[in-house]
């Protein structure tokens, strides 16, 4: 069926089938309820979850058909016994305990990542078209000409830098202290981003060695941001085995936790496919205005048909919207000078994943540097996925990347000119140009491809199998077509990126307790990964967190494991 005629039959049936309400406050025609929360991903369920037996009449509101936000599992025909994490995948052993904590909860199931990989084929990096094993990347021979002393410290060599620019020993790095770090010119080390922070200390050519395919790699990212990350205190020692997963699939998280939520009172309600477009009214009587929408092959489109908008009314509103979401809704406090300065203080990167399946592993059979994971130039991160037991094929994520390199991705998907990555930043595409997020153009799918929003299209497919060729070390012509294949790009509304990251100048402190509450005189909560700030955000462990530390201060629950601080 042509794309245009399912979309006519789509959004003829969601306009037939809005459903009535027993629930209603005639003066103001809207649905009443104790507490609206808006979002079904993983901060807004599990805000759902943690109320679900106050005592509260509680309804969820998502914009599109699906359960999860950036926690996106799939399951494709070829495959159908393998999870593919089209978002948040994974979490580390003994740092995520509030994620842990809700995993062991809800019954489900830990296990660790790619577990059924083995140590045949060590870690690779490929780099300046040199393909290194990640030992030898890390302390051997590599295509970037460092200084002596660059050189005698390479196997720790962020470290040496960051402490060469600080002159600290960097062995207690807490969120409290670290803002008190300066540089040898005298400026805070908050001010500055990571490239120009490590630019004072290292060569040219040793800033790219550290940076290149790095997340950090970026002017708009304090130089805190990658420091808490790779050296806070509180980050524990841990293995291959410490990565985990959850063997259900990880959206499963998100999905439980509203099941249970559901089935704890018959008031309690999830709605989908509505936007929340504008709030209005006072402390305990807010009115939300929504929009219905439509989901088609995963793209949500919104509905201006007769009887397309509709109204909430809650006494409390909880927001589990990711960043770019928040700034479309219409309500004055998110339109303040102090809120929308702290909302500048958050750059939101762009990440995307693209999953193929094939008859055989040729990136372990026919390779000359086999590999089951993978650091690439133009790939970003590439992970063996393992055959399924159905099928027999095999699975390779063959790119997970973000910033630059999803754009780059972004435009050959949609058959764009690439002169629209001149100004690009990974963040920074114009998300309002609908030349950008909506091409007049939309290029087919390629053979054994998903439709619509997640298809992978001939352009794209071409740019990756030459990167695969070059990484692994083999002909263009000798990577096969894929059976089937499926991408995510994380742009658009609502979410604009993968996940936030903190911008040069601004503290953990000011951002997270001012994200908060966007009204002191207002019972409306913003939660969400976004939101964590610290080395959580792209994290289901920051989502938690923000939605703990919210209860504890406007739902009177109990403390979370990690204390009251900030």
């Amino acid at each position: 069926m042509a794309r245009t005629s399912a979309v006519f039959i789509a959004l003829s049936i969601a306009i037939l089938s809005v459903p009535c309400y027993a629930r209603r406050v005639t003066a103001n025609d809207c649905l009443e309820h104790d507490v609206a929360i808006v979002g079904a991903g993983i901060a807004g369920a599990y805000s759902a979850y943690k109320l679900r037996n106050n005592g509260l009449d509680i309804g969820i509101y998502e914009y599109s058909d699906r359960i999860g936000g950036r926690i996106y599992t799939e399951q494709i025909s070829d495959v159908p016994d393998q999870n593919l994490e089209l978002g948040g995948m994974r979490l580390i052993n003994h740092l995520h305990v509030l994620v842990q904590d809700l995993i062991k909860e809800l019954g489900l199931t830990e296990k660790v990542f790619l577990g059924e990989n083995d140590s045949t084929y060590p870690d690779r990096v490929f780099r300046r078209n040199v393909s290194m094993t990640a030992e030898e990347f890390r302390t051997g021979d590599i295509p970037y000409d460092l200084t002596p002393e660059e050189k005698e410290n390479q196997a720790d060599l962020l470290r040496y830098m960051f402490q060469k620019l600080t002159n600290d020993p960097l062995d207690n790095v807490t969120i409290d202290n670290i803002f008190d770090l300066t540089v040898v010119d005298g400026r805070y080390l908050y001010d500055l981003s990571v490239p120009e922070s490590l630019g004072l200390v290292a060569s040219p050519e040793a800033l790219r060695y550290l940076l290149d395919e790095n997340h950090f790699d970026n002017e708009e990212i304090s130089a805190i941001d990658m420091i808490i990350e790779y050296f806070g205190a509180h980050i524990p020692d841990q293995g291959e085995d410490d990565v985990l997963t959850v063997e259900e699939g990880y959206d499963q998280i998100v999905k439980a936790s509203i099941n249970k939520f559901l089935e704890a009172s018959a008031s309690h309600s999830l709605e989908l496919n509505t936007k929340l477009e504008a709030i209005r009214g006072t402390s305990g009587k807010y009115i939300l205005q929504f929009r219905r929408t439509v989901t088609v092959d995963d793209e949500t489109l919104d509905l201006h048909s007769r009887g397309s908008t509709f109204n909430v009314c809650a006494k409390k509103v909880i927001l589990g919207l990711p960043k770019y979401g928040l700034t479309q809704v219409d309500w004055r406090p998110l339109r303040s000078r102090r809120y929308k300065d702290l909302l500048d203080g958050t750059f939101l990167a762009h990440t995307s994943k693209v999953f193929m399946t094939y008859q055989t592993p040729w990136w372990i059979d026919e390779s000359r540097y086999p590999a089951q994971v993978l650091d690439a130039s133009g790939l970003g991160e590439v992970y063996h996925w393992g055959q399924s037991t159905v099928s027999g094929h095999w699975t390779l994520l063959v790119s997970y990347t973000k910033l630059r390199d999803t754009d780059k991705q972004w435009v050959k998907n949609n058959g764009l000119d690439e002169n629209l990555l001149e100004e690009s930043i990974g963040g920074k595409l114009d998300l309002d140009d609908p030349v950008l997020v909506e091409p007049n153009t939309v290029l087919p799918r390629i053979p054994g491809s998903v439709y619509g929003a997640n298809r992978v299209t001939a352009p794209l497919n071409e740019y990756l199998k030459k990167r695969l060729a070059m990484a692994f070390g083999i002909p263009r012509c000798g990577i096969p077509d894929p059976v089937s294949s499926i991408a995510q790009f994380w742009i658009k509304y609502p979410f604009g990126g993968g996940w936030a990251f903190t911008r040069p100048g601004y503290t953990y402190d000011e951002l997270i307790n001012g994200y908060r509450r966007p009204s002191d005189t207002d019972d409306v909560f913003v939660v969400g990964s976004d939101y964590s700030a610290r080395d959580t955000t792209g994290w289901a462990e920051g989502a938690l967190w923000t939605v703990d530390r919210m209860m504890e201060q406007f739902f009177q629950a109990q403390p979370n494991r990690y204390g009251n601080s900030i």
